[in-house]
């Protein structure tokens, strides 16, 4: 007879890998997601203290000391046992072992947490601890100045329609180290007609269209389709504040800082204006043959204009006009020659006339919140800048009319444009033959706030 083995005990064994298998399963579902619930909190705090970090070095702060407050706060306390942080600037070496991309470059702050997870389940397959490694790194990039609109000598701001870059008649333009930039959409957004001559260094860039007509050479590429920028743009440049106590007085003839109704000199000889500050209500006329030195002086024209015609001429160093109120602006008419240093002429009303057989030397100031700003017409003044005559000038700094048209005409020999011209429209017609010679060390700057950015 044949007995039957007993099979039982192998229920049991399979009962026993049963539970070990649902103990695993478990352990992985528990402590896996443990691990990665603190990952992701890890990489929060990072994160965190990164931006901590580099807010505080823009601000001349203690950034290490922010980034690990921010740890902290977040539960990473750099105990060296459940957990270690480490902040570096520049980064050094992250999670897999290998230096940063950004190592070596002092704008980027890295902070990288290790931290470990004991497991509730995992001791029964022999894992007791989990770990976890998290890096973050964040930008701080500190304020600059840069140029307006990349540093294009000629800059038309109008958005759309035609002719916004236009030039017509025996026309000769050349922008030594730079180019034009054409705002406009339109079709014939730059539009040239006569005998033209036009030359860049760089390019022209143009968001619409080129057309032209006549016998038109044009020296450089024109890049149709450019990027458009907003209009208006986002320039603000503090008004003056020019505050006038009393009432201003003249003895011989000098006349001394204060309040005028206006100031009218029509006879021959020479003038001076003492340092100071000066505040007109009406107008300064100056005609016939006279010379006008103003050293120090800072003017707000309230009404009228400021008008010089005849054979008069102007001196002066350290200049402020500033043009506001119903003021008609600043006006050089006749035979005038007129030499200016470290001057700004600031027209939140009117407009600036270089007329006649004037010849102009003017160069903006190098220091101040004016620095390199020679002409500044802002939104919402709508009134011209106009060069015409056989004017020779030359020019140093740039020249910012936000909403106003730019013409320069007539018999113009232009060869001293040490400038960044930007106006709403640019217009050069006639017998126009100007040079201009862009040196961004010699114009305007925009300050660029600083940011900070998390970039890993």
């Amino acid at each position: 007879m044949k007995h039957k083995h007993s099979q039982s005990g192998q229920a049991l064994i399979l009962i026993v890998m049963t539970i070990v298998g649902l103990v695993a399963m478990v352990a992985l579902a528990v402590d896996g997601g443990n691990a990665f619930a603190d990952r992701r909190h890890a990489q929060n705090a990072a994160d965190a203290a990164a931006l901590a970090a580099a807010l505080a070095k823009i601000n001349d702060q203690d950034w290490r000391t922010a980034a690990m407050g921010r740890s902290i706060s977040n539960g990473y306390n750099n105990d060296g046992v459940h957990n270690t942080v480490t902040v570096s600037n520049p980064p050094g070496i992250g999670c897999n072992g290998v230096n940063s991309p950004y190592a070596g470059n002092d704008e980027y702050i890295q902070v990288v947490i290790r931290s470990t997870v004991d497991t509730f389940f995992g001791s029964v397959v022999g894992i007791n601890q989990m770990h976890n490694c998290v890096e973050a790194v964040a930008r701080a990039r500190e304020g600059a100045y840069a140029p307006l609109y990349n540093g294009a000598g000629v800059v038309a701001l109008k958005p759309n329609g035609n002719s916004a870059f236009g030039n017509v008649g025996n026309v000769t333009l050349r922008v030594r180290n730079s180019g034009v930039f054409v705002n406009s959409n339109g079709s014939c957004a730059m539009s040239v007609n006569g005998n033209v001559s036009l030359t860049v260094d760089t390019q022209y860039a143009v968001v619409g269209g080129f057309c032209r007509t006549g016998n038109v050479t044009v020296n450089g590429p024109v890049v149709t389709g450019a990027g458009q920028v907003p209009y208006p743009p986002s320039i603000n440049v503090p008004p003056p504040n020019i505050s006038c106590s009393g009432e201003g007085y003249r003895s011989g003839n000098t006349y001394y800082p204060g309040h005028y109704n206006n100031i009218s000199l029509s006879a021959n000889g020479s003038y001076t204006f003492a340092p100071g500050n000066y505040c007109v209500d009406n107008g300064i006329s100056i005609s016939g043959n006279i010379s006008l030195t103003m050293n120090n002086v800072n003017m707000q024209l309230n009404g009228g204009s400021f008008a010089i015609a005849g054979n008069s001429s102007v001196s002066c160093s350290n200049f402020l006009f500033y043009s506001t109120g119903s003021a008609g602006g600043m006006h050089f008419n006749g035979n005038s020659g007129n030499n200016c240093n470290g001057v700004t002429f600031y027209l939140e009303s009117g407009n600036l006339v270089w007329n006649g057989n004037v010849g102009n030397t003017f160069s903006a100031p190098t220091s101040g919140p004016y620095a390199n700003l020679l002409v500044y017409m802002p939104y919402g003044n709508t009134s011209g800048l106009t060069i015409n005559g056989n004017s020779g000038n030359n020019i140093i700094g740039t020249i910012l009319a936000v909403q106003s048209p730019i013409t320069i005409s007539g018999n113009s020999g232009t060869t001293g444009f040490r400038s960044q011209i930007i106006g709403y429209t640019i217009q050069f017609n006639g017998n126009a033959n100007t040079t201009i010679d862009y040196r961004d060390s010699d114009n305007f700057d925009i300050p660029s706030p600083p940011t900070i950015e998390l970039v890993r």
